[in-house]
């Protein structure tokens, strides 16, 4: 019994001793076809860094970009291929068979990043991260115009006045 005792004790200074490592990370799995691409967000202080990686499981030629404003098409052609517009919206990219980018922020601000599957495929992806990341989907409605809306809403209000005096004339 006092054996039992000394083990448990014995265990438990153990585990104080040895430190523990808290290790963040962030893996995502997808299976994609040629042409198909996935955003992921994330918020980054000043002077922060993040490492983000893609690999494949088999012949699939990923791109992975980062972008520090919020993108609102994905650069991809109607043919699947990759549109050489985005490298003037990009701060940095990576095209290598296993796409890597090592990032420190500047600013603290949202970053935006895309993996994009431009040939080999269809192939799955893992995309790994030193920061949480979250699943951002482009907006596929555009916003709204405010001359738009504001000409609607003084027309509609408008049309409400005018058919309620005709209707305080007729009673």
């Amino acid at each position: 019994m006092m054996n039992k005792k000394k083990v448990i004790l014995l265990l438990s200074l153990f585990f104080f001793l040895v430190p523990t490592i808290n290790v963040k990370a962030f893996s995502y799995i997808d299976y994609i076809n040629n042409g198909n691409y996935a955003f992921f967000l994330f918020d980054l202080g000043t002077g922060n860094s993040t490492e983000i990686s893609v690999t494949h499981d088999e012949n699939g030629n990923f791109t992975l970009f980062l972008f520090n404003t919020r993108p609102i098409e994905a650069y991809v052609k109607g043919d699947k291929t990759l549109d050489n517009r985005i490298f003037s919206h990009v701060i940095s990219s990576s095209l290598i068979d296993s796409p890597y980018i090592n990032f420190t922020a500047p600013e603290t601000k949202v970053y935006y990043i895309e993996v994009i599957l431009v040939g080999g495929g269809p192939d799955t992806y893992t995309l790994t991260s030193t920061k949480d990341l979250t699943r951002y989907y482009l907006p596929i409605i555009p916003g709204f115009q405010t001359e738009l809306l504001l000409f609607s809403s003084i027309l509609s209000v408008g049309l409400i006045l005018i058919l309620y005096k005709k209707k305080i004339r007729k009673n």
